[in-house]
């Protein structure tokens, strides 16, 4: 059982709203209704009873919340126990949303202290949820994540209240991530390509990655949930993407590309015609939490490289 859906399970018993539990958990409602029903499946109950005035727990639910609040306490306190042994002078601890740009500049850090008597280092990839819970738990000490546009107010509020930093980084417009040789690209070539173009393409999307704003999009047409696309390939990590779009005529949204895409995987990224939608991506770290120098050093250059690739965009 995934301990992630027992902490959305608990979000909506403790908002007595599935709305309100989703802005918390920075998921997305109907993903979220999802996740409860197939939770609900998987352990043969009803949870929840659904009204006009929100959500309210069953007696089953009740006994389930009682066992739930005891699992996630005990782990909170196994990782507490873990983080307060750590020893680490130079350290490199970072949680990130799948983004390649974010991972160069990593990279690019670690490259630059390569040659010093110790470090420790810590990537982790996942979902929006997964960087909070790291930052919050102290398994990371920095967290890079992206948001829609239209969400990001509400999210800087909400991590103020969870005791987290938050730190603007820059804003983009979705990409479309396809082959070189794709044929639409040798149709309409690389100035852009409108999303209705695409209905008759599969589109690729990581697994469990629900609550990613990319997947839901404002276009002059009205909102899109890529999710009900009628071909979906589901994909662990970047590199199995990149393989799967260089040979084939899917695609995926993204933003602008990153270094060397195309001739690493021959897979380009163009502009996404007809979207009003924006990606804003931004740190977050604890407030009490000070960086190390390996950190503050990641933060500077993902800072300076994302405000360039902004600039870049604009143009």
């Amino acid at each position: 059982m995934d301990t992630n859906n027992l902490r959305y399970f608990a979000a909506v018993a403790k908002y007595g709203s599935i709305t309100q539990a989703a802005k918390a958990a920075y998921i997305s409602q109907p993903q979220l209704s999802h996740i409860i029903r197939q939770l609900e499946k998987e352990m043969g109950l009803t949870l929840f009873r659904r009204t006009s005035h929100g959500t309210k727990l069953t007696v089953d639910g009740q006994r389930i919340l009682l066992h739930c609040q005891v699992i996630l306490k005990e782990m909170d306190r196994l990782q507490n126990m873990v983080n307060a042994h750590r020893i680490e002078k130079s350290c490199l601890n970072v949680s990130m949303t799948r983004f390649s740009h974010t991972a160069e500049c990593y990279n690019e850090i670690c490259r630059r202290y390569q040659d010093i008597d110790s470090f420790t280092g810590r990537l982790c990839e996942g979902a929006t949820l997964d960087v909070v819970q790291d930052v919050k738990e102290n398994r990371s000490n920095i967290g890079i994540l992206h948001m829609a546009g239209k969400e990001a107010d509400d999210l800087a509020r909400n991590f103020e209240e969870q005791g987290l930093i938050y730190e603007p980084l820059a804003t983009f417009r979705p990409y479309v991530c396809l082959s070189s040789e794709h044929e639409l690209i040798r149709t309409v070539g690389r100035h852009g390509i409108d999303i209705r173009e695409l209905v008759d393409y599969g589109f690729v999307r990581y697994i469990g990655q629900y609550e990613d704003f990319i997947y839901h999009l404002t276009t002059e047409s009205g909102p899109i949930d890529l999710n009900n696309a009628r071909k979906i390939i589901y994909v662990n990590d970047r590199q199995e993407q990149m393989r799967l779009l260089s040979r084939t005529n899917f695609f995926t949204v993204g933003i602008m590309e990153f270094r060397d895409q195309d001739s690493l995987y021959g897979v380009i990224s163009v502009p996404l015609l007809g979207c009003e939608e924006r990606f804003r991506f931004g740190a977050i770290r604890k407030k009490e939490t000070k960086p190390s120098q390996m950190e503050q050093d990641f933060l500077d250059l993902v800072s300076t490289r994302f405000k360039r690739m902004e600039m870049a965009d604009i143009d």
